[in-house]
């Protein structure tokens, strides 16, 4: 069984060092399939759960967030219809924001580049 700090711990180390997950699973020696089958379990429970607009995010011992959700799964092929512009292309970002007193806040889903100005002018 793999837990789900697990599986986003794959995907933070391979985002981080721009590793194949596959690469990082043989180092690991974990199960490819079984590493899928759990990450697209845990993304079904966060479709389900995603209705909760209370939810916390976890904070580990160091001050390091732990991502309560999965990123959306990557479709392969491209796109129909017309491209979009790039300002309003939207990316799954994380955004970490961290005050000057000590507070810290984590923002991740679906973005445009309209969303990410919004999140940094707010005041």
């Amino acid at each position: 069984m793999l837990t789900r700090e697990q599986v986003l711990e794959v995907q933070s180390y391979c985002a981080e060092h721009r590793i194949s997950q596959k690469a990082r699973l043989e180092e690991l020696n974990i199960n490819v399939s079984q590493f899928y089958r759990w990450q697209q379990k845990y993304r079904q429970e966060d479709e389900q759960s995603s209705s909760d607009p209370g939810a916390f995010v976890q904070l580990c011992p160091g001050g390091e967030f732990v991502s309560p959700m999965m990123p959306p799964a990557k479709t392969p092929g491209k796109a129909k219809g017309k491209t979009s512009p790039v300002d309003n292309a939207e990316s799954f970002l994380t955004v970490e924001i961290r005050t000057s007193a000590g507070t810290m806040m984590r923002i991740q889903g679906s973005m445009t580049a309209a969303h990410l100005h919004e999140i940094i002018t707010a005041g």
